[in-house]
């Protein structure tokens, strides 16, 4: 089995309790059938608690009823398990290998097609979205490795048997690959302008059946506001937004030009707007990176890239709308324009109606 992740992947570890938010409240926790029947057999008082706290639906499939299983978050939108020290009571009494696998595996995602398998963790956590713009100066370095390696979380897959494609499955794998390597590579080139960079993104945007001129701020705004609600946190940045497109935006030029320093002449003062406005677009260019690698291996389970760039495209207009909307002061603090992309990413990319309708629409 061959892993590729990004390299700040082997540096991630929970923080747990120093965590700055929790992945334990502000949306509900899927149940896995395996997780799902564990429970079944848990004795005592905990096992009547986990027990009195699964909700089931079900719907009618093709062939018959389809079961599925989650912990609905308590009144005050936390995990039933969470407990006031912002610990997990369900890991102390049975450990981490029983929690649900979305309790086990978030903020990692992952995607596997034949003997390659792709792993790297969400910007929707505090952390590892530190660890994704905590290097501006240097690009995103993937890494691609077939044997162990000492991180437990990357060596459980090396073990994985390699189920087996056929020719033409194998290499259209390996054409989208390829294609998402180079598009990675041209928008971390720093050789070219931003907006030479940019320019390929919409090109090949356009080429897989996106109108990139449709793309329109109006438009996506009207998009947004059909969005599901989970976290009371999207309504704090994105409300300034819409009060924007009537007053105007307090950042605007974030909206009218790109801003970047091409290493000669004197470099932007740190803690100016002029740095803030180059960093800004650093870390821009990094969450583009980001989407390509986590989401590019959909245009082979879908057959198509039409999707993932309308992702892409839309991704980085409302990244962009929500920086100009912040105040001047709120630029200048980076851990302020960070946050936005956790925020985002919650609202967006852990609902799978919200994600459905960036996508498909």
């Amino acid at each position: 089995m061959k892993m590729e992740y990004p390299e700040y992947y082997e540096r991630f570890a929970c923080i747990a309790g120093a965590c700055t938010d929790s992945c334990c409240a502000r949306w509900e926790i899927d149940v896995d059938d395996e997780s799902y029947y564990y429970y079944q057999t848990v004795q005592g008082d905990f096992g009547e608690r986990i027990r009195g706290c699964l909700h089931e639906e079900v719907t009618e499939g093709e062939d018959g009823p389809e079961y599925e299983w989650s912990f609905p978050l308590t009144p005050d939108r936390r995990c039933p398990f969470l407990n006031d020290a912002d610990l997990c009571d369900m890991y102390t009494a049975l450990g981490h290998d029983r929690l649900p696998r979305t309790c086990r595996e978030f903020p990692r995602g992952d995607a596997v097609v034949g003997n390659y398998h792709q792993i790297d963790v969400a910007v929707a956590c505090p952390e590892a979205n530190r660890l994704i713009f905590e290097d501006l100066e240097h690009p995103i370095r993937y890494v691609m490795r077939d044997e162990p390696t000492g991180v437990p979380a990357l060596d459980r897959y090396c073990a994985a048997e390699e189920p087996k494609l056929d020719n033409e499955s194998m290499g259209r794998l390996f054409d989208l690959l390829e294609e998402r390597n180079q598009l990675m590579e041209v928008l971390q080139d720093t050789s070219y302008p931003l907006r030479e960079r940019y320019g390929v993104l919409f090109q090949l945007a356009t080429e897989y059946g996106v109108d990139a001129s449709a793309e329109n701020h109006e438009a996506l705004v009207e998009l947004i506001d059909r969005m599901e609600l989970l976290d009371e946190r999207w309504s704090r940045v994105y409300d300034p937004v819409k009060r924007a497109m009537d007053t105007g935006f307090p950042c605007a030029f974030v909206l009218e030009g790109l801003a970047e320093w091409d290493g000669e002449g004197t470099r932007p003062e740190p803690g100016s707007m002029d740095a803030a406005m180059v960093d800004s677009e650093k870390e821009l260019v990094r969450f583009l990176v980001y989407l390509v690698f986590r989401y590019y291996i959909d245009g082979y389970f879908e057959n198509s890239l039409t999707g993932v760039y309308r992702l892409l495209l839309r991704g980085f207009h409302m990244m962009r709308l929500l920086l100009a909307a912040l105040t001047p002061e709120q630029f200048l603090d980076p851990e302020t324009r960070r946050d936005l992309y956790h925020v985002w990413s919650r609202e967006v990319e852990h609902s799978p109606e919200n994600f459905h309708l960036i996508k498909a629409e």
